[in-house]
């Protein structure tokens, strides 16, 4: 029953226990493999594509099921001509995965994403269907490092290991029905982000909300990236930089951050999320002050593109366990963002369009 349990809780990034002592030191490209059973880490790309094609992968490693670091592969693609999304998902035992010591090379099933900075390569397939993708990074890495600090036993390391990227590729659905598969369809001029995430301990301990924030579509010079962490307690960790010339180029840590939450849910959320508490924020508000520069205004929800919540993927018996516990549903917007931002040259007027992640825990 603790291994049932176990699955359960890991497919929705939850588990149970302390974390184990270990390296502080993580890697984007390789996984840390740690002891504890409530550990998690993974990576997480988002995409949008010109058509209104969103894909979102998740790449999960944890001590869950009949094995410890066992490996999960959940890609979800929404597509503008179709009311169901196509959600393709895999898990395997330490020994049915692999990866590469030297660079990025995960394989899991048929699934692998694998390359080196700034090119990378995502292939998804089972029999619901198949994604291939080739990446190209704009932007070097933000490794946000370990919120609060490594001293911690309860923290969560953070990287924007691709803080804006383009992709293109295609995609078919499957023949999980027993017909043939689909016809290709292409993706062309996408634009999204990827981020390698660790949690010593349970996400309830470390990270109940998280936001992050990434821009897709800009005429500026200068563009800013934003990543929030509300850990137990309502404390916030607050990140923002500003990109240009494919640097980070300025950064902000450990700022006020006002979250605005509607009083009634969108209404493209409103069956799902009735209490009031766990509704994600429609508006960031943030000001910063510094003597190396200043940054002043708001990121708005402006569309959502999925809530996406693991439980719906599970099976009936399955669902029996997890409702009596908490478990993360991810929301994702596209947003716009207005910002006032006066740095080394001057000052500048920052609008634009940007990819929007919110995670939230539900009872």
């Amino acid at each position: 029953m603790r291994r049932w349990l176990g699955l359960l809780l890991a497919v929705s990034v939850i588990g149970i226990g302390t974390a184990l002592a270990f390296d502080t030191a993580v890697e984007d490209h390789r996984p840390v493999l740690l002891g504890a059973e409530s550990y998690t880490e993974g990576w997480d790309q988002y995409f949008y594509f010109e058509d209104g094609t969103f894909l979102a992968v998740q790449i999960l490693i944890s001590n869950y099921g009949p094995t410890d670091h066992r490996a999960l592969v959940i890609g979800s693609l929404v597509s503008p001509d179709s009311d169901k999304p196509l959600v393709i998902k895999n898990g395997r035992g330490r020994k049915d995965w692999s990866f590469d010591d030297r660079q990025l090379d995960l394989k899991v099933a048929h699934h692998r994403f694998n390359g080196t900075h700034p090119h990378y390569r995502l292939y998804l397939r089972n029999s619901r269907g198949e994604v291939e993708l080739t990446v190209q990074v704009q932007v070097e890495p933000w490794r946000l490092g370990h919120i609060p600090d490594p001293q911690s036993a309860k923290f969560q390391y953070a990287s924007y290991m691709m803080p804006m990227a383009q992709a293109r590729g295609r995609y078919r659905r499957g023949s999980e029905s027993g017909g043939d598969a689909g016809p290709w369809q292409t993706l062309r001029n996408g634009r999204g982000f990827a981020f390698r995430y660790l949690n010593s301990t349970s996400l309830s301990k470390v990270a109940p909300v998280w936001i992050r924030v990434a821009p897709i579509d800009s005429q500026d010079s200068a563009l800013p990236i934003f990543y929030l962490v509300q850990r137990p307690g309502q404390e916030q960790s607050s990140f923002l930089a500003i990109m240009g010339g494919g640097q980070i180029r300025q950064q902000w840590t450990k700022f006020p951050v006002t979250l605005i939450t509607p009083e009634h849910d969108a209404p493209n959320e409103a069956e799902h999320d009735t209490d009031a508490d766990r509704r994600p924020p429609s508006t960031i508000e943030f000001q910063i002050a510094g003597t190396d520069g200043a940054v002043e205004g708001k990121i708005t929800m402006t569309r959502l593109l999925q809530r996406f919540d693991f439980v719906r993927e599970l099976k009936p018996i399955e669902r029996f366990f997890v409702q009596f516990l908490n478990t993360p549903v991810h929301y994702r917007y596209l947003a716009q963002y207005d910002l006032t931002y006066q740095g080394k040259d001057g000052g500048q007027q920052l609008t634009g369009t940007a990819l929007a992640e919110i995670m939230t825990l539900k009872r």
